[in-house]
């Protein structure tokens, strides 16, 4: 048995949330609290990126994190400073009986403020 290893890096989620407070809504991310998230990179194979490419979308990223069922599509990563929208959010059990998540990241139509829980950018 194999303990999963999540070795690639570190990443931090943010809710999307809407500033309907304005004449025109505005997207914004709010601060989970969650802090870091380690995970694991996956490939991400020439196949699903046509596949994407041909819905107009881009593929970032394929990782996997211990299961968290917070995360969901109305979600962005944050990695190495770049932000990344949740595309899918698979809850998975490895070949050893681990529960994990996988998420597909896709690059966002935009890039949007983070504001703590307090509404501060």
């Amino acid at each position: 048995m194999e303990i999963p290893e999540y070795t690639s890096g570190a990443m931090q989620y943010y809710r999307i949330r809407q500033d309907d407070q304005m004449d025109y809504p505005e997207d914004y991310l709010e601060d989970s609290g969650v802090g870091d998230i380690w995970y694991r990179e996956l490939s991400v194979y020439d196949r699903t990126k046509y596949e994407f490419d041909q819905g107009g979308k881009e593929v970032t990223m394929k990782i996997r994190i211990p299961m968290y069922k917070e995360i969901d599509s109305r979600c962005v990563c944050v990695i190495d400073g770049k932000q990344h929208q949740v595309y899918n959010a698979t809850h998975v059990t490895d070949k050893n009986g681990f529960p994990e998540t996988e998420l597909t990241l896709i690059r966002p139509e935009k890039e949007m403020n983070i504001r703590d829980k307090t509404g501060t950018e």
